[in-house]
C-alpha cells in the first residue's frame, strides 16, 4: 500500500464516521432543540448543517485524492510503499498526529457550529451570551485550529515528538 493510498483510505473513514457522528449526535439533538421552538432560523440552521454534513462526507469519500494533492498529506515521508514490519517511530507518529488532528475536526465540527448559531441568534434578539457558552465555542474553535495544524503539519509534529535519532 502506497502513503497515498493510506491517507485515501484514512480520509473516507474519517467521511464515514463524520456522517454517522452527525446522524447520531448532532442532528437528534438539533431536531430536538427545533421542536421546542420552531423557528425558521433554527429549520433555516438544520438543514445548513445538513448540506454541511452532506458536502464534508462527499468531499471526503468521492474526493479523497484531491484532498490528499491538495494538502500535500504523501508528501514528508521516506519511502512510498507502508510495509507495516519496516515502520519507523517517527512514521507511526506521522499518522498518529494524521489520525489525532482528523478526530478533533470531525469531533468539534458540530459543537461550534451549533456555538456559532447561538451567539448570532443571541446577538440579533439581544440575549446575553453567558461566559460559560463563550468558554466552550472558544475551545471548540480552537480545537479546530489544533486539528487542521495537526492534520496539515504531521511531518513537522513527528520531527518535534520523536526523541530518538533514526
Amino acid at each position: 500500500m502506497t502513503k497515498r493510498d493510506f491517507f485515501i483510505l484514512i480520509l473516507k473513514v474519517f467521511g464515514l464516521f463524520s456522517v454517522v457522528t452527525t446522524l447520531f449526535s448532532a442532528l437528534p439533538s438539533n431536531i430536538s432543540l427545533a421542536m421546542m421552538d420552531i423557528d425558521a432560523l433554527l429549520i433555516l440552521w438544520i438543514v445548513v448543517a445538513i448540506f454541511v454534513v452532506v458536502g464534508l462526507f462527499v468531499v471526503l469519500i468521492f474526493k479523497a485524492d484531491k484532498v490528499v494533492r491538495l494538502l500535500k498529506l504523501d508528501k514528508g515521508f521516506d519511502d512510498e510503499k507502508i510495509e507495516i514490519g519496516n515502520l519507523k517511530p517517527t512514521d507511526i507518529i506521522k499518522i498518529g498526529t494524521f489520525i489525532i488532528g482528523g478526530l478533533m475536526i470531525l469531533n468539534k465540527t458540530p459543537a461550534f457550529l451549533s456555538h456559532s448559531l447561538f451567539a448570532f441568534k443571541g446577538d440579533v434578539i439581544g440575549l446575553e451570551y453567558n461566559s460559560q457558552d463563550k468558554f466552550n465555542w472558544a475551545v471548540s474553535g480552537l480545537n479546530l485550529i489544533i486539528g487542521f495544524l495537526l492534520l496539515t503539519n504531521y511531518d513537522f509534529v513527528a520531527k518535534k515528538l520523536n526523541t530518538k535519532k533514526e
